[in-house]
């Protein structure tokens, strides 16, 4: 868990004042600002009555990271709007306030919260959130599972209108949809579980010559296809009268590599890329860049079938992704934009799963 609200500083005025219990978790999304390779970037969060006001409680240090991960907890007055104030250490060791979000359950009537708060600046959304669990009794409130199901009916057999990568053998990464397609319409009524670019298909139940009926990670059943990936696709492809979708959410992060004197990365992946992503399919053994982030950063490791999404925020097609990693390797520093499964619904870790045969075209080093 990370640091108790005696870390902090309490105000002893506030000492008998209802109390609530909060989690913060972390941040995403955080201005990068002006970082130099060699340069340490340490961040921390502050909890107080307003930004710069009178603190209640002072965080760890996270050194070197883009979107820090706390996971801390403290005891805070329920009565009183909560600002948490983001800092970064400056180069004279004085600390400098990125952004901030503030929490209200008294205004807002509630009594417990679990969700993410807009990141601001000068009381300017900047597109980062700060994530966060409060309660005031002995339970957080429920995590909202990552996973839900979808039921398309396609009675005159249209093309669906989705696209899919099947790189990772035992689930679909869903590439883009067809406006106006079967599932594009579906998504019209179905604003909260939308099947859209950046959703992982876990499993895919319709008619199908060879198993009959659901495929995917874990179904059990067979197939004439190399893998369950291949199975769903080919599902996917025959344009079913009615299909169901087993669908689990992208959770994002993004991680900071500083680059060791051969420029490698650390990873493993494929010669031949396709889709919008760069799949890892396995990490190389040596201690790497990639390695040292893990050993120092165990709550934002990068696993086996993470996608790397962006580099140094670009994006683009998965060609394009390895050109703009060749790029970033001739600086000293890298930022990774991955996306992974969210979790499931108790919160238990989602598995990577079982590292690919090696093959000629199985993957190259990164």
């Amino acid at each position: 868990m990370g640091n108790k609200c005696g870390s902090g500083q309490q105000d002893t005025d506030l000492s008998h004042a209802p109390k609530i219990t909060v989690l913060v978790k972390g941040a995403y999304g955080l201005p990068e600002g002006d970082w130099q390779p060699g340069d340490d970037r340490i961040f921390t969060f502050r909890v107080g009555a307003e930004p710069k006001g009178q603190e209640l409680f002072i965080s760890s240090q996270k050194p070197n990271v883009v979107d820090p991960n706390w996971n801390e907890e403290c005891e805070l007055p329920a009565n009183m709007a909560l600002t948490f104030s983001i800092f970064q250490e400056g180069s004279d060791g004085n600390p400098i306030m990125v952004a901030y979000a503030i929490l209200d359950l008294a205004a807002a009537g509630a009594d417990s919260f679990n969700g993410e708060l807009p990141l601001l600046a000068n009381g300017e959304n900047t597109g980062g959130v700060l994530s966060l669990k409060a309660k005031s009794a002995d339970d957080y409130p429920a995590d909202v599972s990552g996973e839900f199901n979808v039921s398309i009916e396609n009675e005159k057999k249209q093309a669906l209108g989705i696209e899919v990568d099947g790189m990772d053998p035992e689930k679909l990464y869903v590439t883009s949809v067809k406006k106006n397609s079967v599932v594009d319409i579906y998504n019209e009524s179905q604003p909260d579980n939308k099947v859209e670019p950046g959703l992982f298909v876990m499993g895919v139940e319709g008619p199908d010559a060879d198993s009959g009926g659901c495929l995917g990670a874990g179904s059990g059943q067979p197939s004439a296809a190399a893998t369950p990936s291949d199975a769903m696709a080919k599902i996917l492809k025959n344009n079913p009268k009615q299909v169901d979708l087993t669908c689990r959410r992208a959770i994002q992060f993004r991680v900071v590599l500083t680059l060791a004197a051969d420029k490698t990365l650390g990873i493993n992946v494929p010669k031949k890329a396709v889709g919008n992503s760069l799949i890892v399919t396995s990490l190389q053994d040596e201690t790497t860049p990639v390695s040292d982030w893990n050993t120092n950063n165990p709550d934002q490791t990068v696993e086996p079938w993470d996608r790397i999404t962006a580099v140094d925020g670009k994006s683009g097609k998965a060609a394009d992704l390895q050109k703009h990693i060749k790029t970033a390797q001739q600086s000293g520093r890298v930022i990774l934009t991955l996306v992974r499964m969210a979790p499931t619904v108790n919160g238990a870790p989602v598995e990577p799963g079982e590292e690919p045969e090696e093959s000629p075209e199985a993957g190259e080093a990164s």
